[in-house]
This record gives C-alpha cells, sequence and structure tokens, in this order.
C-alpha cells in the first residue's frame, strides 16, 4: 500500500516511510542482503532532498590540513556545542564531482544529513567533511574476477592523518568513528577500511566500487553496502562479489535497490535516520 507523506510532518512519518519501502518483514536483518523495490513517490523524495540541501553550510566550520604530503586537503568540520561528554566522529567522502579545493562542493546529501537538526538531536556527533583535491580513489580491473576494484590514492592518506590530528584535538570517543561515502567516496571508505582497519567501527558505502586484495581483513568490520542494481558508472556487479566474499563473518549488510541507476541512489530509504542509527548501533571493539 502506497504511503503519502505530508511534507511539513515528513520526519515524524520517516520511520513508517522506510517500514512500507521495506514491506516490514522479517527479511530486513543487520546483516545479510536485502532487495528493495523503487520507491514510487518521488514527490516527498524531491521534497526531502530539497529539505536536505537547504541546509545552512555555515553550520560547519572551515579547514586546511597539509599532513606529510605536498597538497594539503581541505574540509568542513561540524562541532557540537552543547556536550561536555565524547562525542563519535562522523567522515563523509564525496563523489569525484566535488573533487578540488573550494571547500564547499563536498557539502552534499550526506555531510549535510548527518548535520541536520532532527539527526543531531538523536546522534549527536561531529561531521567530518574533507575535499579531495584530486580522485582520492582510481578503479583497476581485478584479472581474476573479471571485475572492477579500487585503489587507494595519496591524498585519502591526507585524509586518514587529518583524523588522526582531530583525535588529538577534539573530545572524540576513538570506539566510535564511521565512516561514509558516495561513489568514489563509499571506494574510498572501503580503501579506508582497509588501510586503518583499527581506527573505525563501521562503515557504510553507498553505490561504490570495493577492493578486493583484503577481503580476510575488510570481512571482520561492519559494512553496508548499498547499491542500485542498474548502476553501470560504478557497476553493481562489484559489490555483489564483494559481499558474497566477505558475508561469512555475518557482519556486512547488503542493500540493492532494484531498477535504481547511479544518480538515483538517494532513495527515500536511505533519507530517514536509517544510516546513523545502523552506525551508532556499532562500536570498536
Amino acid at each position: 500500500m502506497r504511503i503519502k507523506i505530508n511534507y511539513a510532518v515528513n520526519y515524524i512519518f520517516s520511520a513508517f516511510l522506510l517500514c512500507g519501502i521495506l514491506s516490514c518483514n522479517k527479511s530486513v536483518h543487520t546483516f545479510g542482503k536485502t532487495k528493495i523495490a523503487k520507491s514510487v513517490d518521488s514527490i516527498y523524495l524531491k521534497q526531502r532532498i530539497a529539505e536536505i540541501k537547504s541546509l545552512n553550510t555555515d553550520i560547519f566550520t572551515k579547514g586546511s590540513f597539509k599532513g606529510t604530503a605536498d597538497t594539503p586537503i581541505v574540509y568542513r568540520l561540524l562541532k557540537p556545542h552543547n556536550s561536555k561528554s565524547k562525542l563519535p566522529l562522523v567522515i563523509v567522502f564525496h563523489g569525484s564531482n566535488a573533487v578540488g579545493n573550494d571547500n564547499a562542493s563536498q557539502l552534499g546529501i550526506l555531510a549535510k544529513l548527518f548535520a541536520t537538526r532532527e539527526i543531531q538531536a538523536k546522534y549527536l556527533a561531529f561531521v567530518l567533511a574533507p575535499q579531495f583535491p584530486s580522485r582520492s580513489s582510481n578503479y583497476v580491473l581485478d584479472h581474476n574476477r573479471n571485475l572492477l576494484t579500487s585503489v587507494p590514492q595519496p591524498c585519502l592518506t591526507t585524509a586518514l592523518q587529518l583524523i588522526d590530528s582531530l583525535k588529538n584535538n577534539l573530545n572524540i570517543d576513538e570506539e566510535r568513528i564511521y565512516l561514509i561515502g558516495f561513489s568514489m567516496g563509499a571506494s574510498s571508505v572501503i580503501n579506508a577500511l582497509a588501510l586503518k582497519p583499527d581506527v573505525f567501527a563501521a562503515g557504510i558505502s553507498i553505490s561504490g566500487i570495493p577492493q578486493f586484495n583484503q577481503v580476510n581483513r575488510l570481512a571482520n568490520i561492519p559494512i553496508w553496502l548499498i547499491h542500485g542494481n542498474i548502476d553501470t558508472e560504478n557497476p553493481f556487479n562489484s559489490d555483489e562479489q564483494f559481499f558474497k566474499e566477505v558475508s561469512y563473518k555475518n557482519k556486512t549488510r547488503f542493500w540493492e535497490f532494484d531498477n535504481l541507476a547511479h544518480n538515483d541512489i538517494f532513495a527515500p530509504a536511505i533519507l530517514t535516520d536509517a544510516l546513523p542509527k545502523w552506525l551508532f548501533k556499532n562500536k570498536r571493539k
């Protein structure tokens, strides 16, 4: 049954929307694979995306970090003001369309979603959005699997050094440091988890290309893969194979969105509090 959402109260009913999209059946698990039908509520989706994009970016402070590389990276940081306790850190990696140094383009839907008033009210956290001056991950063919795999690039190492620096200067709960990214940024989430498995509690990869040469290491980290099955820009098949290879540890979640392409992936189901709710369930041991 189609659920009609009134824009003025869409947040109140977001849980009901998510329930309807996923049919509220027992196939939805914390881990494992779930296939999700394409939403037909395009009006709500447009309104929700517009609402998130309208968030004032001034709530993010500007910064720059050089690290040990020659090229510095710029970043934005949301610092909560109303907590004296240690807080989680959520790092958002952007897609290739935001590569540059204007320190604004990286503040897309994901960064703003985690900074919205309703999400911060329930999941208070620092939110870091670095901007990569060049690609943070590149893709090559894995000849054994005949699929694309991702390879981390030097500016991703600089971002990891930035995270280490913030850990030393902010009141961050080091057991709750999370990664999330879209497209190239999603690929960099997997690369960063492989490079620093002892730093992050969990990661969410949306429409990315995974890394296959560290499967055993990555299988031990809670990962949520989200991908449209008609994505041709970052082919769905790579994530599908990656899930098969890491799922034996039962720490990987996979949402396959039916009939969604690369740039259509921000469906209603992931524009609620579903992403932070899942991330914050995980703590690094």
